[in-house]
């Protein structure tokens, strides 16, 4: 089992526990809503490891290990379209830390240390079976990315980066993608904590030839006002 299992299990659950908590209702069709999340941040090839230490450790040393890795903070909002339905969108800003980048070429050996920097735009649907005091709900969104990265030590100065990488160490890019994300709101009345696991697939629509595929997870705690 991984957290993309967790994930699923969750929207399971969220099914299934639906028709017992329908009757807290509030409305057919949910109203503007505004939210903040943040949280660790993990690529994909990095998943298993924070599993790992989830099973054989503790849930904190899990939450390091991810923090470790990257991090993110977003805003999102949310409003009903018809019935259970409603449209979800939001925009991030997510960064992977202590990376690396080799260039052995040209009388140069160097390995420097970089951060690579997204920002997401996303916008889609979320499925919110109910609106009672436990609210579930389930999401597919459509996401622009933009990528950069940077060096993250200052031990090589602009006028060598410029000279080996020609003024950029990979050229910024944007890509169409994809998110699937699963969630579980508390309804306190006027604010609502939640969490929430979201998969992004960065390029998984526009991809040039050769291009790794990039994905990752985020793992949020949030408020929605």
């Amino acid at each position: 089992m991984n957290l993309r299992r967790i994930a699923i299990i969750t929207a399971a659950l969220a099914v299934i526990t639906a028709p017992a908590a329908h009757a807290g209702d509030e409305s057919s069709s949910e109203s503007l809503s505004i939210g903040v999340l943040f949280g660790p941040s993990i690529p994909s090839q990095s998943v298993n490891s924070v599993y790992d230490a989830l099973a054989n450790e503790s849930i904190s040393a899990a939450y390091d290990v991810a923090s470790n890795l990257g991090y993110h903070a977003a805003a999102k909002l949310r409003f009903g379209l018809a019935g259970s339905l409603s449209f979800s969108g939001g925009v991030g800003f997510i960064q992977f830390p202590g990376q690396q980048i080799t260039y052995d070429r040209d009388g140069f050996d160097l390995t420097l240390k970089t951060v690579t920097t997204y920002v997401p735009i996303n916008a889609g649907l979320a499925w919110v079976p109910f609106q009672g005091f436990i609210r579930p709900y389930i999401s597919a969104e459509a996401v622009y990315t933009y990528r950069k990265v940077s060096v993250s030590e200052n031990r090589f100065t602009p006028d060598l980066i410029n000279q080996v990488f020609d003024g950029e160490l990979e050229p910024s890019s944007g890509r169409l993608g994809a998110a699937a994300g699963v969630g579980l709101e508390l309804n306190l009345g006027g604010l609502r904590p939640f969490v929430e696991l979201k998969n992004t697939w960065t390029n998984l629509v526009t991809k040039e030839a050769g291009e790794p595929e990039r994905t990752f997870l985020n793992v949020s705690v949030g408020l929605i006002f």
